[in-house]
């Protein structure tokens, strides 16, 4: 049983309302923020914070999917592919950090991994961000786009196909980091489906979203029979996170997609340095 002093009450709320708004304007589920800081500042220990995560993630998610909707801001039939390939990872990935937990070992190696994945999102970004810069590359448009075995061509660039086994094998890894590490897994998708897909940023936002939504809902069941979620820390997160899932989809689309780029690097950046701190204090 988690006991909380009325500081970290206060605290706990006002971290789920720098998530929410996360969630709402990168369409990011916000675990990769919450994960960390629960267990740095208060102490509470991995496989409760992630378990409880991933139910507040769920319903974070969903009045994102809600807002952005409405902006035309969500491709179903992408989502449903990235959905079938993440589901199976989040089993796979739960199931691990039960063994981690068995072992002992789960604080060096969440530690470990979640510095690996910040810096490998971190690079990403900033290495597409020059070249889209640079090369002043258009995303392929959606509107008539066909499930195929290319999404790029050297010779005429975007050609609105996307290959559906990259697609799977991405909804997969990204399920593997939610079911381990209680992250939504928008962090990594998000770069990976603007930049080597070519995807429109907002409509990444919020298709992620789409996807976050039902993975995550999964991942909190399974972890539930887990004994890994406390549903009073869940009620503190998702106390500030509502309100500020709302105020950040309001914001998304007001932002052009070479910013929304650049604050998500920023972002990164700030978390790596937090786990960074971490692992050498």
């Amino acid at each position: 049983m988690i006991v909380l002093s009325l500081i970290s009450i206060i605290g706990i709320a006002i971290t789920g309302l720098i998530v929410g708004f996360l969630s709402g304007l990168f369409g990011v589920g916000g675990g990769f923020v919450i994960v960390p800081i629960l267990n740095i500042v208060f102490g509470i220990s991995y496989n409760i914070v992630i378990g409880s995560s991933l139910a507040a993630i769920s319903i974070i998610s969903l009045l994102g999917i809600t807002k952005h909707h409405k902006q035309s801001h969500v491709n179903t039939k992408l989502g449903l592919i990235l959905l079938a390939g993440t589901l199976p990872g989040v089993e796979f990935g739960a199931r691990l950090l039960v063994k981690l937990t068995n072992s002992g070992f789960i604080n060096v190696f969440i530690d470990t991994a979640f510095l690996i994945v910040f810096v490998g999102a971190f690079s990403i970004m900033v290495f597409e961000y020059i070249r889209w810069v640079n090369e002043n590359k258009t995303s392929c448009d959606l509107t008539d786009y066909k499930i195929g075995f290319y999404c790029f061509k050297k010779e005429t660039g975007f050609n609105n196909s996307v290959n559906i086994f990259y697609l799977l094998a991405c909804g997969f890894l990204i399920g593997i980091l939610q079911g381990m590490l209680g992250v939504g897994g928008g962090f990594m998708l998000i770069p990976v489906l603007v930049n080597f897909f070519g995807l429109p940023a907002r409509l990444v936002i919020g298709t992620c979203l789409f996807v976050i939504f039902p993975s995550s809902g999964y991942g909190a069941i399974t972890h539930f029979f887990k004994g890994n979620i406390n549903f009073i820390l869940v009620a503190l997160i998702l106390s500030g996170s509502i309100i500020g899932t709302l105020i950040g989809s309001s914001f998304t689309a007001k932002l052009k997609g070479k910013k929304i780029r650049l604050y998500f690097i920023f972002l990164i950046a700030l978390a790596i340095i937090m786990m960074g701190l971490k692992i050498m204090l």
